[in-house]
Protein backbone atom coordinates (compact mmCIF):
# COMPACT_ATOMS: atom_id res chain seq x y z
CA UNK A 1 0.00 0.00 0.00
CA UNK A 2 1.18 3.44 -0.71
CA UNK A 3 1.26 5.83 1.56
CA UNK A 4 1.16 9.45 0.44
CA UNK A 5 1.96 12.31 2.58
CA UNK A 6 -0.34 15.55 3.50
CA UNK A 7 1.66 17.42 0.91
CA UNK A 8 0.73 15.63 -2.04
CA UNK A 9 -2.46 16.10 -1.49
CA UNK A 10 -1.53 20.37 -1.83
CA UNK A 11 -0.83 19.69 -5.41
CA UNK A 12 -4.06 19.77 -6.34
CA UNK A 13 -5.59 22.05 -3.28
CA UNK A 14 -7.50 24.61 -5.20
CA UNK A 15 -10.30 21.97 -6.49
CA UNK A 16 -10.82 20.82 -2.64
CA UNK A 17 -13.30 23.86 -2.11
CA UNK A 18 -16.40 25.16 -3.38
CA UNK A 19 -15.22 28.33 -1.48
CA UNK A 20 -12.42 30.64 -1.14
CA UNK A 21 -11.12 33.46 0.79
CA UNK A 22 -9.46 36.34 -0.57
CA UNK A 23 -7.86 37.63 2.79
CA UNK A 24 -6.76 41.60 2.19
CA UNK A 25 -3.32 42.53 3.70
CA UNK A 26 -0.79 45.13 4.47
CA UNK A 27 2.10 45.72 6.59
CA UNK A 28 -0.10 47.46 8.65
CA UNK A 29 -1.46 44.35 9.48
CA UNK A 30 1.34 42.37 10.29
CA UNK A 31 1.16 42.51 14.25
CA UNK A 32 -2.25 40.47 13.39
CA UNK A 33 -1.40 38.40 10.26
CA UNK A 34 -0.05 35.19 11.25
CA UNK A 35 -2.74 34.59 13.42
CA UNK A 36 -5.93 35.90 11.09
CA UNK A 37 -4.14 33.49 8.62
CA UNK A 38 -3.96 30.46 11.01
CA UNK A 39 -7.86 30.86 11.35
CA UNK A 40 -8.54 31.14 7.88
CA UNK A 41 -6.85 27.48 7.10
CA UNK A 42 -9.45 26.19 9.60
CA UNK A 43 -12.05 26.92 7.63
CA UNK A 44 -11.48 24.61 4.93
CA UNK A 45 -11.36 26.73 2.66
CA UNK A 46 -9.09 28.38 -0.49
CA UNK A 47 -7.33 31.20 1.45
CA UNK A 48 -5.22 33.56 -0.48
CA UNK A 49 -3.73 36.37 0.78
CA UNK A 50 -3.44 39.14 -1.19
CA UNK A 51 -0.85 41.50 0.28
CA UNK A 52 -0.17 45.19 -0.40
CA UNK A 53 3.39 45.17 0.06
CA UNK A 54 4.70 49.26 1.39
CA UNK A 55 7.59 48.39 3.19
CA UNK A 56 7.84 45.43 5.01
CA UNK A 57 7.31 42.13 3.25
CA UNK A 58 5.94 39.30 5.73
CA UNK A 59 8.13 37.06 7.14
CA UNK A 60 8.62 33.40 5.98
CA UNK A 61 6.68 31.76 8.32
CA UNK A 62 3.74 33.76 7.82
CA UNK A 63 4.55 33.54 3.83
CA UNK A 64 3.88 29.49 4.88
CA UNK A 65 0.64 29.89 6.28
CA UNK A 66 -2.15 30.55 2.92
CA UNK A 67 -2.63 28.38 0.08
CA UNK A 68 -1.68 31.28 -1.70
CA UNK A 69 -0.08 34.82 -2.52
CA UNK A 70 -0.61 38.06 -4.80
CA UNK A 71 1.08 41.08 -4.93
CA UNK A 72 0.11 43.93 -6.72
CA UNK A 73 1.82 46.55 -8.41
CA UNK A 74 2.35 49.82 -6.66
CA UNK A 75 -0.05 52.52 -6.49
CA UNK A 76 0.32 55.97 -4.86
CA UNK A 77 -2.22 58.44 -4.02
CA UNK A 78 -5.07 56.67 -1.63
CA UNK A 79 -3.09 54.48 0.80
CA UNK A 80 -5.10 51.21 1.63
CA UNK A 81 -8.13 52.36 -0.17
CA UNK A 82 -6.83 52.06 -3.71
CA UNK A 83 -4.41 49.37 -2.46
CA UNK A 84 -7.80 47.12 -0.90
CA UNK A 85 -9.71 47.50 -4.40
CA UNK A 86 -6.36 46.48 -6.58
CA UNK A 87 -6.07 43.25 -3.71
CA UNK A 88 -9.11 42.16 -4.45
CA UNK A 89 -8.82 42.35 -8.42
CA UNK A 90 -5.49 40.46 -8.16
CA UNK A 91 -7.06 37.73 -5.86
CA UNK A 92 -10.19 37.90 -7.64
CA UNK A 93 -8.52 36.92 -10.91
CA UNK A 94 -6.70 33.87 -9.36
CA UNK A 95 -10.05 32.70 -8.12
CA UNK A 96 -11.60 33.54 -11.30
CA UNK A 97 -9.81 30.47 -12.82
CA UNK A 98 -11.98 28.06 -11.21
CA UNK A 99 -15.62 26.75 -11.64
CA UNK A 100 -15.96 25.09 -8.35
CA UNK A 101 -15.28 28.43 -6.44
CA UNK A 102 -19.38 28.74 -5.53
CA UNK A 103 -18.91 31.30 -2.50
CA UNK A 104 -16.38 33.83 -2.38
CA UNK A 105 -15.75 35.89 1.22
CA UNK A 106 -13.22 38.37 1.39
CA UNK A 107 -11.77 39.70 5.01
CA UNK A 108 -9.33 41.95 6.32
CA UNK A 109 -6.28 40.59 7.91
CA UNK A 110 -6.72 42.06 11.10
CA UNK A 111 -10.72 40.55 11.46
CA UNK A 112 -10.79 37.39 12.67
CA UNK A 113 -12.89 34.42 13.41
CA UNK A 114 -12.88 32.09 16.09
CA UNK A 115 -15.27 29.74 15.12
CA UNK A 116 -13.88 29.47 11.57
CA UNK A 117 -15.06 25.82 11.38
CA UNK A 118 -18.56 28.15 11.21
CA UNK A 119 -18.01 28.68 7.24
CA UNK A 120 -20.78 26.65 5.74
CA UNK A 121 -23.31 28.45 7.96
CA UNK A 122 -22.50 32.06 5.97
CA UNK A 123 -23.42 30.57 3.12
CA UNK A 124 -27.35 30.55 4.22
CA UNK A 125 -26.84 34.70 4.02
CA UNK A 126 -27.11 34.57 0.59
CA UNK A 127 -29.34 32.01 -0.35
CA UNK A 128 -32.41 33.08 -2.43
CA UNK A 129 -32.26 35.77 -4.32
CA UNK A 130 -29.58 37.20 -2.20
CA UNK A 131 -26.20 37.83 -3.94
CA UNK A 132 -23.90 39.01 -0.99
CA UNK A 133 -24.14 39.38 2.49
CA UNK A 134 -21.51 41.65 4.54
CA UNK A 135 -21.04 41.61 8.31
CA UNK A 136 -21.93 45.38 8.02
CA UNK A 137 -24.72 47.34 6.02
CA UNK A 138 -26.90 50.47 7.12
CA UNK A 139 -26.51 52.24 3.17
CA UNK A 140 -22.74 52.17 3.30
CA UNK A 141 -21.93 48.03 3.05
CA UNK A 142 -18.63 47.53 5.00
CA UNK A 143 -15.51 45.48 3.16
CA UNK A 144 -13.96 44.64 5.93
CA UNK A 145 -16.04 41.17 5.98
CA UNK A 146 -18.14 40.02 3.10
CA UNK A 147 -19.49 36.74 1.39
CA UNK A 148 -20.39 36.51 -2.57
CA UNK A 149 -21.80 34.28 -4.85
CA UNK A 150 -19.60 33.22 -7.45
CA UNK A 151 -21.61 35.06 -10.44
CA UNK A 152 -21.73 38.42 -7.87
CA UNK A 153 -18.30 38.59 -7.04
CA UNK A 154 -16.98 38.34 -10.73
CA UNK A 155 -19.37 41.06 -11.69
CA UNK A 156 -18.10 43.03 -8.81
CA UNK A 157 -14.52 42.85 -10.10
CA UNK A 158 -15.42 43.87 -13.36
CA UNK A 159 -16.95 46.88 -12.28
CA UNK A 160 -13.87 48.02 -10.10
CA UNK A 161 -11.72 47.51 -13.04
CA UNK A 162 -13.89 49.96 -14.91
CA UNK A 163 -14.22 52.15 -12.47
CA UNK A 164 -9.87 52.29 -12.06
CA UNK A 165 -9.68 52.66 -15.68
CA UNK A 166 -10.32 56.61 -14.98
CA UNK A 167 -7.33 57.15 -12.69
CA UNK A 168 -8.57 59.72 -9.99
CA UNK A 169 -6.67 57.63 -7.14
CA UNK A 170 -7.99 59.90 -3.81
CA UNK A 171 -11.63 59.82 -5.17
CA UNK A 172 -12.24 55.50 -4.41
CA UNK A 173 -13.70 54.32 -1.26
CA UNK A 174 -14.42 50.44 -1.33
CA UNK A 175 -17.23 51.21 0.28
CA UNK A 176 -18.41 53.52 -2.14
CA UNK A 177 -18.17 51.42 -5.10
CA UNK A 178 -19.76 48.46 -3.04
CA UNK A 179 -22.86 50.36 -2.14
CA UNK A 180 -23.03 51.96 -5.47
CA UNK A 181 -22.51 48.19 -7.30
CA UNK A 182 -25.33 46.57 -5.01
CA UNK A 183 -27.54 49.64 -5.63
CA UNK A 184 -27.77 48.92 -9.64
CA UNK A 185 -26.96 45.32 -9.74
CA UNK A 186 -27.28 42.79 -6.58
CA UNK A 187 -29.56 41.96 -3.63
CA UNK A 188 -27.55 42.49 -0.83
CA UNK A 189 -28.71 40.54 2.47
CA UNK A 190 -28.37 42.49 5.30
CA UNK A 191 -27.33 40.83 8.35
CA UNK A 192 -30.25 40.41 11.06
CA UNK A 193 -27.64 41.49 13.97
CA UNK A 194 -24.91 43.96 13.49
CA UNK A 195 -22.39 45.75 15.83
CA UNK A 196 -23.66 48.71 17.81
CA UNK A 197 -21.57 51.39 19.69
CA UNK A 198 -22.13 50.67 23.77
CA UNK A 199 -24.14 52.82 25.72
CA UNK A 200 -22.67 56.01 27.16
CA UNK A 201 -20.90 56.57 23.83
CA UNK A 202 -21.88 59.31 21.32
CA UNK A 203 -23.01 57.09 19.01
CA UNK A 204 -24.90 55.01 21.12
CA UNK A 205 -27.16 52.66 19.69
CA UNK A 206 -25.57 53.12 15.96
CA UNK A 207 -23.97 50.83 13.86
CA UNK A 208 -20.53 50.45 14.33
CA UNK A 209 -18.81 49.18 11.47
CA UNK A 210 -15.91 47.94 12.24
CA UNK A 211 -17.13 45.88 16.17
CA UNK A 212 -14.41 47.91 17.72
CA UNK A 213 -15.81 46.26 20.98
CA UNK A 214 -16.23 42.66 19.85
CA UNK A 215 -19.94 43.32 19.96
CA UNK A 216 -22.82 40.62 19.17
CA UNK A 217 -23.58 40.44 15.49
CA UNK A 218 -24.99 37.64 13.21
CA UNK A 219 -20.84 37.17 11.67
CA UNK A 220 -19.90 37.13 15.40
CA UNK A 221 -22.37 34.32 16.43
CA UNK A 222 -21.74 32.36 13.12
CA UNK A 223 -17.77 32.12 12.80
CA UNK A 224 -16.73 34.44 16.08
CA UNK A 225 -16.23 37.39 13.70
CA UNK A 226 -13.79 40.21 15.52
CA UNK A 227 -12.11 43.30 14.18
CA UNK A 228 -9.08 43.24 16.12
CA UNK A 229 -7.59 46.40 14.39
CA UNK A 230 -10.90 48.22 15.80
CA UNK A 231 -10.50 46.96 19.39
CA UNK A 232 -6.54 47.96 19.29
CA UNK A 233 -7.28 51.42 18.62
CA UNK A 234 -9.90 52.00 20.68
CA UNK A 235 -8.98 49.94 23.64
CA UNK A 236 -6.39 52.68 23.82
CA UNK A 237 -8.33 55.58 23.18
CA UNK A 238 -10.62 54.85 25.63
CA UNK A 239 -8.24 52.60 28.51
CA UNK A 240 -9.93 49.56 28.15
CA UNK A 241 -8.36 46.12 28.63
CA UNK A 242 -5.99 45.55 25.41
CA UNK A 243 -6.11 42.67 22.57
CA UNK A 244 -5.08 39.28 24.06
CA UNK A 245 -1.72 38.96 23.52
CA UNK A 246 -1.95 35.71 21.78
CA UNK A 247 -3.68 37.77 18.61
CA UNK A 248 -0.89 39.29 17.60
CA UNK A 249 3.10 38.68 16.78
CA UNK A 250 5.49 39.97 19.59
CA UNK A 251 8.18 38.46 17.48
CA UNK A 252 11.35 41.57 17.98
CA UNK A 253 14.52 42.63 16.33
CA UNK A 254 17.13 44.99 18.26
CA UNK A 255 14.42 47.81 18.69
CA UNK A 256 11.53 46.01 20.19
CA UNK A 257 8.58 43.98 18.48
CA UNK A 258 8.90 44.50 14.95
CA UNK A 259 5.21 44.76 14.41
CA UNK A 260 4.44 47.01 16.78
CA UNK A 261 4.53 51.02 16.55
CA UNK A 262 7.02 52.99 18.79
CA UNK A 263 3.75 54.14 21.07
CA UNK A 264 2.71 50.54 20.95
CA UNK A 265 6.27 49.48 22.39
CA UNK A 266 4.63 50.31 25.48
CA UNK A 267 2.05 47.75 25.04
CA UNK A 268 4.42 45.44 24.15
CA UNK A 269 6.13 45.87 27.66
CA UNK A 270 3.01 45.36 29.62
CA UNK A 271 2.74 41.88 27.24
CA UNK A 272 5.90 40.80 28.67
CA UNK A 273 5.53 42.21 32.45
CA UNK A 274 1.84 42.54 33.06
CA UNK A 275 2.75 45.61 34.32
CA UNK A 276 0.29 47.85 34.72
CA UNK A 277 2.60 50.50 34.87
CA UNK A 278 3.13 49.98 30.74
CA UNK A 279 -0.67 50.02 30.16
CA UNK A 280 -1.06 53.18 32.12
CA UNK A 281 1.81 54.72 30.34
CA UNK A 282 0.31 52.79 26.94
CA UNK A 283 -3.04 54.91 27.53
CA UNK A 284 -1.72 58.25 28.65
CA UNK A 285 0.55 58.58 25.41
CA UNK A 286 -2.37 57.23 23.49
CA UNK A 287 -5.16 59.59 24.59
CA UNK A 288 -4.45 62.83 22.33
CA UNK A 289 -2.93 63.89 19.38
CA UNK A 290 0.33 62.92 17.94
CA UNK A 291 2.23 66.29 18.01
CA UNK A 292 0.46 66.90 21.72
CA UNK A 293 1.42 63.66 23.46
CA UNK A 294 2.90 63.57 26.42
CA UNK A 295 5.57 61.30 27.08
CA UNK A 296 6.24 60.76 30.97
CA UNK A 297 8.92 57.98 32.91
CA UNK A 298 7.96 55.18 33.82
CA UNK A 299 8.17 55.89 37.38
CA UNK A 300 5.49 58.67 36.79
CA UNK A 301 3.39 55.95 37.36
CA UNK A 302 4.91 54.25 40.41
CA UNK A 303 8.27 53.32 41.88
CA UNK A 304 7.25 49.27 41.59
CA UNK A 305 5.30 47.27 39.40
CA UNK A 306 1.67 47.19 39.80
CA UNK A 307 -0.21 43.58 38.74
CA UNK A 308 -3.77 44.89 39.42
CA UNK A 309 -5.96 48.57 39.46
CA UNK A 310 -5.97 49.29 43.13
CA UNK A 311 -3.89 52.21 42.89
CA UNK A 312 -5.06 53.56 39.70
CA UNK A 313 -6.49 56.62 40.72
CA UNK A 314 -3.36 57.69 42.50
CA UNK A 315 -1.04 56.11 39.63
CA UNK A 316 -2.97 55.80 36.28
CA UNK A 317 -2.88 58.02 33.41
CA UNK A 318 -2.75 61.90 34.16
CA UNK A 319 -5.95 62.41 32.61
CA UNK A 320 -7.45 59.89 34.81
CA UNK A 321 -5.92 60.95 38.58
CA UNK A 322 -7.43 64.66 37.89
CA UNK A 323 -10.79 63.77 36.61
CA UNK A 324 -10.74 64.87 33.18
CA UNK A 325 -11.31 61.64 31.41
CA UNK A 326 -13.92 61.03 28.96
CA UNK A 327 -13.63 57.34 27.85
CA UNK A 328 -15.48 58.93 24.60
CA UNK A 329 -13.16 61.86 23.73
CA UNK A 330 -11.08 64.03 25.40
CA UNK A 331 -11.56 68.09 25.00
CA UNK A 332 -9.13 69.64 27.03
CA UNK A 333 -5.38 69.69 26.33
CA UNK A 334 -3.43 67.33 28.71
CA UNK A 335 -0.19 69.56 28.35
CA UNK A 336 -1.24 72.82 29.71
CA UNK A 337 -2.97 70.83 32.47
CA UNK A 338 0.24 69.38 33.58
CA UNK A 339 2.12 72.65 32.98
CA UNK A 340 -0.91 73.99 35.47
CA UNK A 341 0.09 70.65 37.76
CA UNK A 342 3.37 71.52 38.41
CA UNK A 343 4.81 68.54 36.37
CA UNK A 344 7.94 67.99 34.20
CA UNK A 345 7.54 66.99 30.51
CA UNK A 346 9.59 64.11 29.84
Amino acid sequence: MVVKSDKFYLNDIPYKSNKAIIVTSYDGHLMFLKETLKRYMKTGAYVICAYDRHNIPPPADVMDIPHAWVFKHKTYGAEKRLGWLWNIIYGGNLVSQFSNFKYIITVNSDCIWERPRGIDSLTKLVEGRYDLSSSSSNGTIHTCAVIYKEQAFKKFLTYIKNQLEINVPEGYSPEVLLRDFVRDYLFNRVPPLQARYPEGHIYAGQIDHYSAYNQDSTWKRIVGYRNLGGENKWSCLEHLEPVDKKYIDLRTDEHGAMYLSQHEQNLFNYYLSMDRRWLYKYWAEGEDSYYNRIYMPLEYYGDEPLHDDSKRKEFGPPSERWGFFNRFGLDFDMREIIKEKGYGNN
